[in-house]
């Protein structure tokens, strides 16, 4: 197995774990999310509360952030490493809010996210230890569906159920596995549509953008910086946007859509954690295959 493919599986094992403790709907959430080391993980989560929301680590040779804000629709994270290592980094972060459109069904609204950020690799191959391969990556999500689809944690990527049901649903991926060692290079990217929407109605909006970084045992340092990145942009028009959190992009608070359920119990909350379950158990099959 390559190695996007096992941070891809990683991710979406997450996901789809988390998404079966999470079949209770949540207006409005936050998460954002550190992996380092042999699986440990640092969890902002917030449902239905917190809008904005940082999570960081920094041992002196490792460091992860993962900063969220809806008021701003930002998502900024970072990862670098000094050390040899196998383990996999992964600075997540994610948001979703519920929006109520008052406007005309025949103008579309723009949805668009940007992303960019940089890599810089100052690495150098090691005689006493033989090739290990590394990767860097950075994987994004985007996605809109109407309310009352039955989309949750799972679905806001390409790979969920109710993927069929987006109104808009992309995904994008760029690794620098076959760049040597030493290089520094910039990325940036857009993602969205423009959407017909029917007036008085509620729909979701989620966005996601996740750092991939493992090291390999090389020299040096490397490090992902996208700290001025994943900016959400909504476009209406003549039409009005709110928001059930109040806070997303500065819309006027909105009434929440009447749906079934609610938010989890927080004696549901430790199911969360079973998703990172098997990110921590395919790092540590990766460090026992590297020793």
């Amino acid at each position: 197995m390559t190695n996007y493919m096992r941070a891809t599986a990683m991710l979406l094992g997450a996901a789809t774990m988390l998404s079966a403790a999470t079949a209770a709907n949540a207006s409005y959430f936050i998460r954002p999310v550190l992996q380092y080391g042999q699986g440990e993980m640092v969890d902002g989560l917030s449902l239905n509360n917190q809008t904005s929301g940082s999570q960081t680590f920094n041992d002196g040779a490792t460091r992860l952030e993962s900063h969220v804000s809806m008021a701003d629709g930002t998502i900024k994270t970072y990862v670098s490493s000094d050390i040899p290592q196998s383990n996999f980094l992964i600075a997540t972060a994610i948001y979703g809010d519920t929006i109520r459109y008052t406007g005309s069904s025949d103008e579309a609204v723009g949805f668009f996210v940007n992303f960019d950020g940089w890599i810089n690799s100052q690495q150098y191959e090691m005689g006493e230890y033989p090739n290990n391969s590394r990767f860097i990556g950075v994987d994004a999500y985007f996605a809109v569906y109407e309310a009352g689809t039955g989309a949750t944690w799972s679905d806001w990527t390409v790979v969920g159920s109710q993927k069929g049901n987006a109104l808009y649903n992309s995904r994008e991926f760029i690794s620098w596995q076959d760049n040597g060692l030493d290089f520094s290079e910039s990325f940036s990217f857009e993602m969205g549509d423009y959407l017909n929407l029917e007036t008085n109605k509620y729909y979701e909006v989620y966005v996601a953008f996740n750092l991939l970084l493992q090291p390999g045992i090389y020299g040096g340092s490397v490090e992902i910086d996208s700290l001025n990145t994943a900016t959400l942009s909504i476009f209406a028009g003549e039409g009005e946007i709110g928001s059930v959190s109040g806070d997303l992009l500065g819309f006027e608070k909105a009434p929440p859509p009447i749906v079934p359920g609610g938010v989890p119990e927080p004696a549901t909350w430790a199911m969360f954690i079973l998703g990172f379950g098997a990110v921590g158990a395919a790092v540590r099959r990766r460090r026992s295959v590297a020793a």
